[in-house]
């Protein structure tokens, strides 16, 4: 009987040496707290800043708006920054952003990641083009219809969409209407508008 109970607390204790502690809540960053420019003129991130710390650890926890806020600053920042990858780093807290249900991240995202006008549309830019076109960001329905025009996207790619689209009320009727009409339009009739 004995043995039993300790097999028991054994198994027991390994089953709680197994189950993850939920993270640790990051501490609020301070809000009227101003992200410089100064230490990336330097070579350095500004997540390595005391409030870029602090913006980057609730980002990773999950913030969008802590995300938001890092990859405004390096869209913003002034072009002076040569030893800092800007793009690569908006790219980063924008897709952070996204991925975590963003709509102006997916859209940002969109903007960075799609930059090469001679092939197509990378698959993760469209997917994120998407999410901005179902959250009713209207610039991105007319990206797309652009993108379509110009033989850019892949027709098979866009039959989900396209049902999605077909469902009056998903956004605005008469930005609905432009993206239909302009995914089924002729090339030659956008061209003469």
């Amino acid at each position: 009987m004995t043995g039993r109970r300790l097999c028991v607390l054994g198994a027991t204790a390994l089953l709680l040496g197994c189950v993850r502690q939920p993270a640790p809540v990051p501490p609020r960053c301070p809000a009227d707290a101003v992200l410089s420019a100064a230490a990336p003129a330097q070579g350095t991130p500004v997540e390595a800043t005391p409030v870029g710390q602090c913006l980057a650890t609730r980002a990773e926890a999950g913030d969008v708006a802590a995300a938001l806020r890092l990859g405004d600053f390096y869209r913003t920042a002034p072009s002076t920054l040569p030893l800092i990858d800007r793009r690569g780093r908006q790219i980063h807290w924008y897709r952070l952003a996204a991925d975590r249900g963003s709509a102006v991240g997916a859209w940002q995202a969109v903007q960075l990641i799609d930059i090469n006008r001679d092939i197509q549309v990378p698959n993760d830019a469209l997917a994120y083009l998407f999410v901005a076109i179902k959250a009713g960001i209207p610039e991105a329905g007319d990206y797309l219809v652009d993108q379509w025009q110009d033989g850019r996207v892949d027709p098979g790619k866009l039959w989900a969409l396209r049902r999605w689209l077909a469902r009056p009320g998903a956004i605005p009727e008469d930005q609905r209407r432009d993206i239909i009409a302009g995914l089924n339009a002729p090339a030659d009739e956008l061209e003469e508008e």
